[in-house]
This record gives C-alpha cells, sequence and structure tokens, in this order.
C-alpha cells in the first residue's frame, strides 16, 4: 500500500468519525429539545391541571357561599313565616327545640268579634268583593291587636278571635282586650261613613282560665281552649252592634279604667243566665 493510499484511508477514517461524532451531537441534540418539549408539555399539563383544581375549588366555595347565603335567606322566610301564625314567644320555641309545649294560663281575656247580618250582605256581594272587604277589615284589626299587644289568634268565617295575657302573661289583659275591641268598633264607624258596605259588628270578651297550644304538623295553628273561651263567644253572639259586651268577670276587671252599664242577667247559650255589661267608653281620670 502506497503513503498515499494510507493517508486517503486515515482521511477517510476521520471524516467518518467525525461524522459519526456529527451524527452523535444532532441526535442528542434532538433528543434533548424532545424531552425539553415533553417536560415543557407536562408541566404545562400539570400547570392546567392546578389551575383547573383552582378554579373548581373557587366555584365550589363560591356556590358554597351562594348556598349558604340561600339557606339563611329561607331560615329567615320561615321564621318570619312562623312569627305570622304564631305568637313571638312560641315560633322561637318551635324554631329552636323543633316542639312548642302547651302552658295553661289561669287569667287571661279572650276577645271575639263577628258581623251582624253577615249572611245578608254576603248574598248581595260577589265573592271577590266580600273577600276585598274582609282581608281589608281584619287587616285593620291586625294593626289596632298590634299596637295594643293583643295576640290574634285565627279567623273563622266573619268571625275574628284574639286574646290577651297569653303566652306571655300580663296583669291588664282585660283592659287590653276591651280597649281592643272599642279602637274596632271606632275603625269599622269610621270606615262606613266612606264605604259602600256598611258593616255592623258586635263585640264580646270574656276573662278566665284557659289552655294554649301549637297543633298540625304541617300547618301550625295556635289555638287556645276552656270555657273561658265558650263563655266569650256567648257574650259575642248575646251583645248588640256596635258594642262591647263583657262578662261580670271581666267587669271586675276593668270597672276603675272603664264606664259600663249593667244589662242584668242575660240568657247565654247553654251557659243559662249570665251578668252581662255594656262598656261605654272609658273614665276620664281626673287631672
Amino acid at each position: 500500500m502506497t503513503l498515499a493510499t494510507t493517508f486517503g484511508t486515515n482521511a477517510d477514517r476521520s471524516i467518518l468519525m467525525w461524522a459519526s461524532a456529527f451524527e452523535l451531537v444532532v441526535m442528542s441534540l434532538a433528543l434533548a429539545d424532545r424531552f425539553n418539549q415533553e417536560k415543557n408539555a407536562k408541566t404545562r399539563a400539570q400547570a392546567a391541571l392546578v389551575e383547573g383544581l383552582r378554579r373548581s375549588e373557587r366555584d365550589l366555595e363560591e356556590k358554597v357561599v351562594q348556598r349558604t347565603e340561600q339557606l339563611q335567606r329561607e331560615q329567615i322566610r320561615i321564621k318570619e313565616l312562623l312569627h305570622n301564625i304564631l305568637p313571638s314567644e312560641l315560633a322561637d320555641e318551635l324554631s329552636r327545640t323543633g316542639v312548642a309545649r302547651p302552658a295553661k294560663h289561669d287569667s287571661a281575656t279572650i276577645l271575639f268579634t263577628d258581623f251582624s247580618g253577615f249572611t245578608q250582605v254576603a248574598s248581595a256581594m260577589p265573592a271577590d268583593r266580600m273577600v276585598a272587604e274582609l282581608n281589608e277589615i281584619f287587616g285593620a284589626f291586625d294593626d289596632i291587636c298590634d299596637e295594643l299587644r293583643v295576640e290574634k289568634i285565627k279567623t273563622i268565617g266573619d268571625a275574628y278571635m284574639a286574646a290577651a295575657g297569653l303566652p306571655k302573661p300580663c296583669s291588664d289583659h282585660a283592659q287590653r282586650c276591651v280597649r281592643t275591641g272599642l279602637r274596632m268598633l271606632d275603625y269599622l264607624a269610621e270606615r262606613n261613613r266612606k264605604a259602600a258596605f256598611k258593616w255592623s259588628l258586635r263585640v264580646g270578651v270574656h276573662s278566665g282560665p284557659v289552655v294554649t297550644g301549637v297543633v298540625g304538623k304541617r300547618k301550625y295553628a295556635f289555638d287556645v281552649w276552656g270555657d273561658t273561651v265558650n263563655i266569650a263567644s256567648r257574650m259575642e253572639g248575646a251583645g248588640e252592634a256596635g258594642r262591647v259586651n263583657v262578662s261580670a268577670y271581666t267587669y271586675d276587671l276593668i270597672r276603675t279604667e272603664f264606664e259600663c252599664e249593667y244589662r242584668g242577667k242575660v240568657d247565654a247559650k247553654g251557659k243559662g243566665q249570665i251578668d252581662m255589661y255594656f262598656v261605654t267608653g272609658e273614665r276620664i281620670v281626673a287631672a
């Protein structure tokens, strides 16, 4: 082999070695670039996953806050509804414990009102107008009861029932109910001067022991039981339109503050003869 041939062979080998080395470098760079790309892609995917988790967490927190606020609003509405249905003390007890215990009250006063000649008036009045009239009148009665701290019990047809001295006892329960009855009559007299339909109201009041409680599973109702309730109803039935009729027991409780007219013994259905009085107004206290 000649020197030229040997030199050529060595040069070829060098070129091949350098070419191989260059190819390795290029492959290494390509692999490194691909590794970096995969690493960056993985990093971006992880970042997107973390951001997605954070976004989901924020959305969940926002939904929890919204649901909590919604539940709080619902609880407030339920509490307001209970306070519209039940006396505040019993509404709070029912909200707090889930039950409202019955109670006996040794001394309370019951008020009943009823419209005289309601059947005849109602028969000549369109149904929607009759409901609107009763709603307006009973709404005014509600306001009077609230102002004078008398507890509305319920309405039964055209009758309105209220009480004082329960569920929270008070010493002036009879005075509150009599004053409420007089205010109701004054309201109705003023309304009759302007309204097309004229209403005549009887008011009956009696005082004595009663039992109170909340009944019902879904539609709660606060109610009052006892003979005192029955006699109060008889006071209304035996009364006259435009007057407050009270029993002798109620009279004994109010006589220092109200002028009354003795009616004598009047027959009360199922109760026999009962001493009754018409309240003529509040006494004027000398200065």
